[in-house]
């Protein structure tokens, strides 16, 4: 049974973490005509929605207000954290909330006239946990740390 899960686990990949509906729900909590753009790259570096990847400068600004994995509670709650903050991720003038609604992206400061730069905000999504392309990383870890603690409770 143990050696199942632990294969299960590592298996599957990060992505089975990722929560897909969010941006339609994004859509709906901010009576968007159509979802977000940016779909999962709203959130994710790269948009690869896994484990430790939830780290846009939008993506951060969530976390920091409550965001959870698969919790829509938790996302409206974050939304209308940033739109009563007018938080403005990318320093570029323009609050997160009203970007998305205008179809912008949170993430890149953009002029008013919809032009990159000049906001003084940073594009960059800033420190990265886990860095391109080792989105598996952080998984397969948890993955090797769950089999170690299963492992230990076995031999008990």
């Amino acid at each position: 049974m143990v050696r199942l899960l632990t294969a299960s686990l590592v298996l599957t990949g990060a992505a089975a973490f990722a929560s897909p509906v969010y941006p339609a729900d994004i859509q709906t909590h901010l009576s968007l005509s159509a979802p977000p753009p940016q779909s999962c790259s709203l959130c994710h570096v790269n948009g690869v929605g896994a484990v430790g990847t939830a780290n846009t400068l939008f993506g951060k600004a969530m976390r920091a207000q409550g965001l959870v994995l698969e919790n829509p509670t938790s996302l409206n709650t974050a939304l209308d954290a940033l739109a009563t903050a007018k938080t403005d991720s990318d320093g570029d003038g323009m609050s997160d909330i009203d970007e998305l609604k205008a179809g912008r992206d949170p993430n890149v400061a953009d002029n008013a006239d919809g032009g990159t730069g000049g906001g003084g905000g940073s594009t960059s999504p800033g420190a990265l946990t886990y860095g391109c392309g080792s989105n598996e990383v952080p998984f397969l870890a948890t993955g090797l740390g769950v089999l170690v603690l299963l492992r230990r409770r076995e031999r008990s």
